[in-house]
């Protein structure tokens, strides 16, 4: 049951993420944010999983939208660093049939991000996890830190 549920939150969590990312890459976002139903700028269906999982009352549930408000620009602009550093490796990879200086430099700096990203998100769910009581805390830590550094169940 837990391996299952931490499936699906990986699988939302993924899916609203590359959704994000097309919608950056294709120059679309202006239209999808006119086009899609928002609450405070941001959508938050992806909120209610949590709400439900947990029981939260509705100070929590405040708590927690104000915080995924606020890292949500974040998450736009590394998901968008990503994007450009994928596109300078896979660029790079077309200009030369070995591992060159450039080529190491780019991967480099795509670890360099990654770890930038891994520590933005986890800050943001110790964020989180402080409006949880403790019990709550606990369950939504011991799901989300293993999912957000990539560790298997």
């Amino acid at each position: 049951m837990k391996r299952g549920l931490a499936i699906l939150i990986g699988a939302i969590a993924a899916g609203l993420c590359m959704f994000l990312c097309v919608q950056m890459t294709l120059g679309s976002r202006k239209e999808a944010a006119q086009a899609m139903p928002k609450e405070n700028g941001s959508l938050l269906p992806e909120l209610h999983w949590l709400e439900n999982w947990l029981g939260l009352d509705a100070d929590q549930t405040q708590k927690v939208k104000a915080l995924h408000l606020a890292y949500l620009p974040k998450c736009e602009d590394l998901c968008h660093r990503v994007h450009l550093s994928n596109e300078e490796i896979l660029a790079l990879s077309g200009r030369s049939p070995q591992l060159d200086a450039p080529m190491r430099s780019a991967i480099e700096e795509r670890a360099k991000l990654t770890v930038e990203c891994q520590q933005a998100l986890l800050e943001h769910v110790y964020q989180t996890a402080a409006c949880l009581r403790p019990d709550q805390s606990r369950k939504y830590l011991d799901l989300m830190v293993p999912y957000t550094l990539g560790l298997p169940d």
